[in-house]
């Protein structure tokens, strides 16, 4: 029996691949440079297989065609079934990091929603303990991405504009 998927930043309401909204691979998946290498570079041929393209765009890595329009490409075809190998937008959707306003002096991070698509944001039905569990995946994935700092996570009550 193949072992299921470790799944981080999954809400139990989700309707997942069910949802008539596809929340996936709307061409705003992106995470920094040391991001990627310290998650997803050891993968990256991997990745390209897949169809999935990696673009460098300045600071960042911008990933595009991620989805089959519902269904992860990073988790339907995981070499590690113990990781969730997608980049920490997508473990915190429908939260989104606006990463042009990352306050570095003191340590802030601002959180909106990625879109106002989602059942859950529209219903403002969105459980207290998946944003506890957002904040303990961005203090801890960006803590080790830089270098052990402390960042503070404000959750701002809109949708991030482009």
């Amino acid at each position: 029996m193949e072992k299921e998927q470790f799944i981080e930043g999954k809400i139990p309401a989700c309707y997942g691949s069910l949802c008539p909204v596809a929340c996936c691979d709307d061409n705003r998946v992106e995470e920094w440079i040391n991001e990627y290498f310290a998650f997803h570079e050891r993968i990256k041929d991997h990745i390209t297989s897949l169809g999935i393209k990696i673009e460098f765009v300045g600071d960042r890595v911008q990933f595009k065609n991620c989805s089959d329009g519902k269904n992860c490409k990073f988790l339907t075809n995981s070499l590690n079934k113990e990781i969730d190998p997608r980049p920490i937008d997508c473990k915190i959707y429908p939260f989104c990091i606006d990463w042009n306003s990352i306050d570095f002096n003191n340590k802030i991070i601002k959180v909106y929603y990625w879109d106002k698509g989602c059942p859950l944001v529209i219903n403002n039905s969105i459980p207290k303990d998946f944003k506890n569990e957002v904040e303990n995946i961005l203090v801890r994935d960006l803590g080790f991405l830089f270098y052990g700092t402390k960042f503070k996570i404000e959750f701002i009550d809109e949708v991030l504009k482009d």
